[in-house]
């Protein structure tokens, strides 16, 4: 009966094992599907995914089809976006960046300083600002270092106005060609500066 017992229970080790083994497999496989294989490297997209260039923040699919850039303006020539925010570029100017932490290139550079006034009558978020700028053919320009920057934040009461500083690495061969970009996620209208 001990030989017995012995044999029956080393036989049912493998059988468990096996059964394991089984069931680990066919989670595994569940888990998988034709649709999402990307073993041939090849992205898949999900059914009801929608892949694109995402809007801005703030900014639904519907209002995303209809904001407009407006012709680019000079600089000290106000410009209104389209939630009463008035934006005005002050001065542009060239700049030698430094590198003073990770992910930081020096180089030339372009340095804007932007005026906001609120012509609304409800207080404008800053936070909600957009500001890039472009060279040569649209060629988009990194923004700089962090510490020489000074963005523009908080809420703007109406009536009121701010100041913000916006640097970006801009080659010394595209300093001429810059372009600014200045949007809100309220507003369907991009206001554009030409240096």
């Amino acid at each position: 009966m001990r030989t017995a017992h012995v044999i029956h229970k080393s036989a049912s080790a493998p059988r468990m094992v096996g059964v394991s083994a089984l069931l680990v497999i066919a989670a595994l496989t569940g888990c998988s599907s034709p649709a999402s294989d990307t073993s041939n490297g090849d992205s898949v997209t999900p059914p009801g995914v929608t892949v694109g260039t995402p809007p801005p923040p703030g900014i639904t699919n519907d209002r995303a089809e209809d904001i407009s850039t407006l012709p680019p303006v000079p600089v000290d020539h106000p410009s209104p976006l389209a939630n009463g925010l008035e934006v005005t570029a002050v001065t542009t100017e060239p700049l030698e960046l430094t590198a003073n932490g990770p992910g930081e290139i020096a180089g030339s550079g372009l340095s804007v300083t932007l005026d906001f006034v609120n012509k609304s009558t409800t207080d404008i978020s800053l936070d909600s600002l957009t500001v890039n700028a472009y060279y040569g053919d649209r060629l988009p320009a990194a923004p700089g270092a962090t510490d020489t920057a000074t963005p523009a934040s908080g809420l703007l009461p109406p009536g009121d106005h701010q100041q913000g500083v916006y640097v970006f690495q801009v080659p010394e061969d595209g300093i001429d060609t810059a372009v600014f970009e200045v949007g809100h996620s309220d507003s369907q209208n991009v206001i554009s500066v030409a240096r």
